[in-house]
């Protein structure tokens, strides 16, 4: 997921003290609170999934992403994270915080938590402004230094195209540069991810946000060691992104979910009224009730459980028992069969399940011109292109007949 911002942290100037740590005045101290005292979980309990190329992943991953609030806490979190058992952190270059994640991994070594970062596995992703050619080495090579590592266990292109976005813009922002999914342009970035994996500074690599459309491709002109193995998605019980998961997975990619709780803190350029929040449904409510656990560890040990145990997911928090009970969710079977079907259901009208189609990341600010705005375009595979000529063939024609649009309807857009 992308960041909210760039550059300096926007740390209000009037902070107050709560116990060990610095809180703005506009975060409630509910929201942070790291105790020592808390016991951890054992990191070989964690559900584990074994990728194409024999590696192991934890299925939780500790996601790095922040709301601006939630900035100056992700070095104490991370820490803390790793300290009651978390082993698989999530962190991006468009996070803006790699080095902080650096400074967290080096602390946990320094306190024992961890005898050295082979015990990490590290998802690290290639941004949108550094998918030119000549740009993804040198900025693999700037996360390795501020992750203080010598490799990533996973590198993921982060979104299927270039586009990049004013940093902190709204949600209505454009780039009249951006541009949809060009296959050959993708492939040359690939090609260079996959130099990085043979020269040893990437174990595996994978893609972030891809649709079908986008895999299709990608799969047709790779071989099993180019071939990606993780894809990143959103994926919750109101999003939930079965068939998509179900082709992926029958190409032996495994899928992992961000958005797994609906990250209810996301910038505000992401919310909108038709929104509904995974945590407040009334089905969570009752099962989180039924067995006495919060209603974020419903949305979890279903995502850890869905599939067979296939996937992953990601969360962050900045408390240490939601961080104990974010990973807890990943060490045992505690909804029941019945419970999962409820969440999931089947395809048949006893069992509709509560899949909403409920996507909370639009990605609006990523539009191309020929999208005319519309979200959905991103992700409906309806401008996927194999060639730069088939796009500019596509331009030229989408230029010519929206003029005539323009020109002789009603009310038309000028």
């Amino acid at each position: 997921m992308l960041a909210a911002r760039r550059g300096p942290s926007r740390r209000p100037a009037n902070f107050f003290k709560k116990g060990l740590f610095m809180i703005p005045p506009n975060v409630s101290s509910e929201m942070v609170n790291f105790d020592p005292k808390v016991q951890g979980i054992d990191p070989a309990a964690v559900h584990k999934v074994t990728l194409a190329g024999g590696a192991v992943m934890p299925v939780a991953a500790f996601g790095t992403f922040h709301s601006d609030w939630a900035q100056d806490y992700m070095k104490d979190a991370t820490v803390e994270a790793i300290r009651v058992g978390w082993r698989h952190i999530d962190t991006a270059r468009a996070y803006e915080n790699e080095e902080v994640v650096g400074e967290a991994i080096r602390e946990a070594i320094a306190k024992g938590y961890i005898a050295s970062r082979d015990e990490l596995f590290i998802t690290a992703k290639l941004w949108n402004g550094h998918m030119s050619k000549q740009d993804v080495e040198p900025a693999l090579n700037h996360t390795l230094r501020a992750l203080g590592v010598e490799k990533v266990d996973m590198y993921l292109n982060h979104w299927p195209w270039p586009n990049v976005h004013t940093p902190g813009c709204a949600g209505d922002h454009r780039n009249s540069d951006a541009v949809p999914y060009i296959h050959d342009c993708f492939m040359e970035t690939w090609g260079q991810i996959v130099r990085l994996k043979k020269a040893g500074k990437i174990v595996d690599i994978g893609t972030s946000n891809h649709t079908a459309a986008d895999l299709k491709l990608l799969l047709r002109d790779t071989d099993s060691f180019s071939r990606p193995v993780v894809n990143q998605m959103e994926m919750h019980p109101l999003f939930q992104q079965t068939g998509l998961r179900r082709y992926m997975e029958s190409q032996g990619i495994v899928c992992t979910g961000y958005m797994s709780l609906g990250s209810p803190n996301r910038p505000g350029r992401d919310r909108f009224k038709e929104h509904r929040a995974d945590m407040t449904d009334p089905l969570i409510q009752s099962i989180a009730a039924q067995n006495a656990v919060s209603p974020a560890k419903v949305c979890l040990n279903w995502a850890y459980q869905r599939e067979n145990k296939s996937g992953g997911y990601v969360a962050m928090a900045t408390r240490t028992d939601w961080i104990v009970d974010n990973l807890s969710a990943a060490t045992k079977d505690f909804l029941t069969p019945s419970q999962m079907l409820a969440i999931s259901g089947d395809d048949t009208p006893e069992h509709p399940g509560i899949d909403a189609n409920n996507r909370l990341i639009w990605g609006q600010v990523f539009l191309w011109p020929e999208a005319l705005g519309d979200w959905r375009v991103l992700w409906d595979d309806s401008q996927v292109f194999e060639t730069r000529a088939a796009y500019a063939k596509f331009k030229q024609s989408f230029q010519n007949h929206h003029q005539v649009w323009q020109e002789t309807t009603v009310n038309a857009p000028h």
